[in-house]
């Protein structure tokens, strides 16, 4: 056999052992699909609203220090009921506009995909707030860089648009006083 026809049938071979093994893979490893982190649990919403409501009573009785701990789990939380509920949405937004044009007939299941939108998306700006808490209360104990790096992450995911105003200007504020600066 010439060289050039074995090295042909060497190469076709080592890719379709490499097809092979990355689709035996693909059957097997799920963690892209990961939702939480290994040891921790998905909370039922009622779960994350009373984390939300403990979190916000430590804070009004002045307890940074038992508050923080709270804060991050209410966010992390809140971040994975989002994006379950945003996950069931993925279909709908996959689809094509045909597609889309015959589920948007079915005016119940608009209902239940606006709704379930909607909470995926309260959830998102009510963790964006618990990252704020977060910093004002790691200013409150004196740690004035982890809340800079907090205000830092909240404010490349707040909004711009009205419901999100009020907390950008927060979150921006206290921010810029760290360094001084008060327009």
């Amino acid at each position: 056999m010439p060289t050039r026809t074995l090295i042909a049938c060497l190469t076709c071979l080592l890719v379709i052992e490499s097809a092979a093994q990355a689709q035996e893979r693909d059957e097997v490893d799920l963690s892209r699909y990961q939702v939480v982190e290994e040891g921790e649990r998905i909370r039922l919403l009622s779960e994350v609203n009373r984390l939300e409501d403990n979190y916000k009573e430590l804070i009004v009785a002045g307890d940074c220090n038992a508050a923080l701990p709270t804060i991050a789990t209410y966010y992390e939380a809140a971040n994975v009921t989002a994006n379950i509920l945003r996950q069931g949405l993925e279909p709908f937004y996959d689809a094509s506009r045909d597609d889309r044009g015959s589920v948007s007939t079915d005016r119940q299941l608009i209902k239940e995909l606006a709704a379930a939108e909607d909470l995926a998306n309260d959830l998102i700006r009510r963790r964006n707030a618990a990252w704020v808490d977060e910093a004002k209360c790691l200013l409150v104990i004196g740690d004035r860089s982890a809340a800079v790096t907090r205000l830092f992450r909240a404010l490349d995911f707040i909004g711009t648009g009205n419901e999100h105003r009020n907390l950008w200007n927060e979150a921006r504020r206290l921010l810029w006083a760290e360094i001084g600066y008060n327009p």
